[in-house]
C-alpha cells in the first residue's frame, strides 16, 4: 500500500478559496465596524469583559511605530514581502513535503498578512475593533487578521517544536538523517 499523499490542483484550489475567505472575512467585519461605529465609540456585547470598539491602528502590533510618519509605509512594505515570501513558503512546503498541517498555518498567517496590508495601503491605518477587559486591564485591541496571524503562529510553533510528531515528513533533523544513512 502506497503511504505517500498525493496532492492535486483540487488542494491547490481549496487552499487559494481558504486564504481568500479568511481575508474576505477580516475586510468585511472591518467595513461593517467602521459604518456602524464611530472611531473610539465603544458597544458592549458581554458586560464589562467583550465590545466592539473601532480604533484606528496607525501602527504595527500594540500600535508599535504609530507615532513615526514613516511607520506605515515601512509596515506596509514589509508586509508585502512577507505575503510574498509566506505564500511562497506555503505551496513549496505543499508541493515538497505534502503537509497539510504547515500549509495550513501559513495560508491563515498569509491571509491575515494581506487583511492588514489592505488596511496599510487603503486607510493609511489598521481597523482594530475587538476589546476585551479584564477588570481594570484592557487587552489591546485587535481584529479577524490578527486572530489570523496570531493562532498561525502558536500553530506554527507548536508544530516545529513537535515537528516528527506532528509533520514527520519534513526533515527538519539533519542530523538524525545522516546517522540513518551511515547505519545503512
Amino acid at each position: 500500500m502506497n503511504d505517500e499523499k498525493k496532492i492535486t490542483w483540487v488542494h491547490y484550489v481549496l487552499y487559494v478559496q481558504l486564504f481568500i475567505v479568511l481575508a474576505g472575512v477580516d475586510q468585511f467585519t472591518k467595513n461593517l465596524i467602521t459604518k456602524s461605529l464611530a472611531v473610539s465609540q465603544v458597544k458592549p456585547i458581554i458586560g464589562n469583559f467583550f465590545s466592539l470598539m473601532y480604533v484606528k491602528n496607525r501602527g504595527s502590533a500594540f500600535s508599535l511605530l504609530a507615532n513615526k510618519n514613516w511607520g506605515i509605509t515601512i509596515l506596509s512594505v514589509i508586509s508585502a514581502i512577507a505575503l510574498v515570501v509566506i505564500l511562497f513558503v506555503a505551496f513549496f512546503v505543499l508541493v515538497k513535503y505534502k503537509s497539510t498541517r504547515l500549509s495550513l498555518c501559513l495560508i491563515f498567517l498569509s491571509a491575515g498578512t494581506l487583511g492588514n496590508l489592505i488596511d496599510r495601503i487603503r486607510l493609511h491605518y489598521v481597523v482594530d475593533f475587538l476589546r476585551f477587559d479584564f477588570g481594570s486591564y484592557t487587552f489591546p485591541i485587535f481584529n479577524v487578521a490578527d486572530i489570523c496571524i496570531t493562532v498561525s503562529c502558536i500553530v506554527l510553533a507548536v508544530l516545529l517544536i513537535f515537528s516528527d510528531r506532528f509533520i514527520p515528513e519534513i526533515p527538519f533533523n539533519s542530523k538524525k538523517d545522516n546517522d540513518e544513512e551511515s547505519d545503512d
